[in-house]
């Protein structure tokens, strides 16, 4: 195993999960406040990352903070 081939490929693989993920979840929040069911902050908010084949599975939650616009 190329430790520095893996490293490139997880990063690029993490650089696509944020850039989608946030673009994903900036059109969800704008559609829920348009429509008025956006609720109230902060939101919470969960990932998870699996590997199938490893059987390997990780949740990630936070909340988000929405501002006062």
């Amino acid at each position: 195993m190329d430790q520095e081939q893996m490293n490139n490929s997880i990063r690029r693989f993490l650089k696509q999960v944020g850039i989608q993920s946030h673009q994903e979840l900036e059109q969800l929040l704008q559609d829920a406040a348009r429509a008025g069911t956006l609720g109230e902050a902060p939101l919470p908010v969960e990932m998870t990352l699996s590997v199938p084949s490893l059987g390997f599975s990780h949740r990630i939650a936070a909340k988000l903070e929405l501002g006062d616009d």
